[in-house]
């Protein structure tokens, strides 16, 4: 941070700053969980089945794969401040877009890839970049935690606000609203906060950038992250996409599934925290395993009887696990590669992970229009996260050496 200035003045203006950071991906976090509470009324709208208005949502996922390395990239090479405010800009414009939407192609196109790409450049890379940039080493794991909760506050706050005003507003009316917001408020807000705040690599650094970026592919340690955290993309999916419907189907009350999802987002936000603390304690490893083992716990207990206190275990369960992955991950990546392409590699991981959400979210609408039910693709995802923590206990654990050849 800042050489000049009281430790005070500095402190407290990086409060601000990443309090403000927070709320930006917090708005990114609105581009998945109004779908996630408008995905029928969306589809009606559009006269669409759940089948093919999944496009859309796999669409995002699909380029979202190429969109985490690309905007990782980015923030190693201009710094993530930069990628959070220009963010802004996309996030704004794909929810307006996304309202005035004619037909359903063009939805898919904007929802599909442009509030994608939004969502990539307010969220889990960039935000990793920032936190390794401006923390220390013991601090970094509990930040990054404390920043990527916008998810969980998105639970907590967003997804009762959005179930409320259903009933009297469009999902076409909520969109511009949240458009309007990000061009006019957030946007000029991020563009004059955020600029200081993180500095970029060294300009000279970047040609041997591409080097080592090239040189991770042949480490094993990326390789099985990599393919671990396909398992918490195909789960993620499951809650993204197919919870609310999935809790419909089996006439859960809507007061309890939205329960459900808040105490998720509770329970996420606590689990997170624990888990940023105890990888800044050198744990990375068991926070990893013990993730994917709580994930496919409560994929399994929600088949056996989806009502009552089951569904409210199965939040709470899962609330705790979801962050687990994302932030233990996420910290053995920034302690094990070089700092030119932690992003980058960041954003290699993360296209593992969208992978397995594309391939969860449209299996499981076809799933559904195929046997009326979401059960397979619980009990299969499921058994995928399993098969994750194994693979992650064949990895030894991160030390705090690059694992890319240098030379």
């Amino acid at each position: 941070m800042r050489s000049t200035g009281t430790a005070r003045l500095v402190s407290a203006s990086l409060a601000v700053s990443i309090a403000l950071a927070f709320v930006i991906s917090l708005f990114g976090s609105a581009l998945k969980n109004t779908v996630q509470v408008f995905f029928l009324p969306m589809a009606e709208s559009f006269g669409e089945s759940r089948g093919s208005f999944a496009l859309a949502t796999t669409t995002f996922a699909i380029t979202f794969a190429v969109a985490a390395p690309i905007t990782g990239a980015i923030s190693d090479r201009l710094g993530p401040a930069r990628v959070l405010t220009l963010g802004t800009v996309a996030a704004g414009l794909a929810f307006v877009l996304c309202a005035i939407s004619p037909a359903f192609p063009i939805f898919v196109a904007v929802y599909g890839v442009l509030a994608s790409f939004a969502y990539a450049m307010l969220s889990y890379v960039p935000l990793g970049v920032l936190v390794d940039r401006v923390f220390s080493e013991d601090r970094k794991g509990f930040f990054y935690a404390l920043l990527t909760n916008s998810v969980a506050a998105g639970f907590i706050l967003l997804v009762p606000l959005w179930t409320w005003l259903s009933d009297f507003s469009s999902w076409n009316s909520i969109y511009l609203v949240l458009g309007l917001t990000l061009l006019i408020v957030i946007t000029p807000l991020a563009a004059v906060k955020l600029r200081d705040e993180a500095p970029a690599v060294v300009p000279s650094a970047t040609p041997r950038a591409k080097v080592r970026v090239q040189s991770a592919f042949s480490s094993s340690v990326f390789w099985k992250l990599a393919g671990a955290f396909f398992a918490c993309g195909a789960t993620m999916a499951f809650i993204d996409v197919h919870m609310m419907p999935f809790m419909d189907d089996m006439h859960v009350p809507a007061d309890l599934s939205t329960t459900s999802i808040v105490l998720l987002g509770v329970f996420e936000i606590g689990g997170s925290l624990v888990a940023g603390r105890l990888c800044d304690r050198g744990m990375i490893k068991s926070v990893l395993i013990a993730g994917y083992l709580l994930r496919a716990g409560s994929l399994f207990i929600v088949t056996i009887s989806p009502h009552g206190s089951v569904v409210i275990a199965f939040g709470v369960i899962f609330g705790v696990s979801y962050l687990f992955t994302v932030v233990a991950t996420s910290m053995w990546v920034l302690k094990s590669f070089p700092i030119e392409i932690k992003g980058a590699v960041m954003g290699l991981i993360w296209t593992g992970h969208q992978i397995g959400a594309a391939l969860s979210s449209q299996l499981g609408a076809f799933s559904y229009d195929a046997t009326g039910s979401y059960v397979p693709e619980i009990l299969g995802i499921g058994a995928v996260a399993v098969l994750a923590a194994v693979l992650v206990a064949t990895i030894p654990s991160p030390q705090s050496k690059p694992v890319a050849n240098l030379a």
